[in-house]
């Protein structure tokens, strides 16, 4: 998958970004899932499951949701094992 060369820019970084940063992480994600196979299955895939993050070339916004709190919680401390 071309997204496992760059995994950070695909999720939010721990700190605040600025809304400049914001802007080039999200469009070099987009960038590499536009050249992907699997994008529609993955886009799906994270919508049925409610994922953050970039799936499938998409925001958790332009899926149309937003992750609870208690799944980001999961996820930071996942992340940080």
């Amino acid at each position: 998958m071309p997204c496992t060369t760059a995994p950070e820019l695909f999720f939010s970084p721990d700190q605040q970004e600025r809304p400049d940063e914001h802007a080039e992480r999200i469009a070099a994600a987009k960038r590499i899932c536009s050249g992907c196979t699997i994008r529609a299955t993955c886009g799906a895939w994270a919508l049925e499951n409610r994922e953050w993050g970039i799936w499938g070339g998409h925001t958790e916004a332009e899926h149309g949701y937003r992750p609870t709190t208690r799944r980001l919680i999961t996820h930071t401390k996942a992340a940080a094992a």
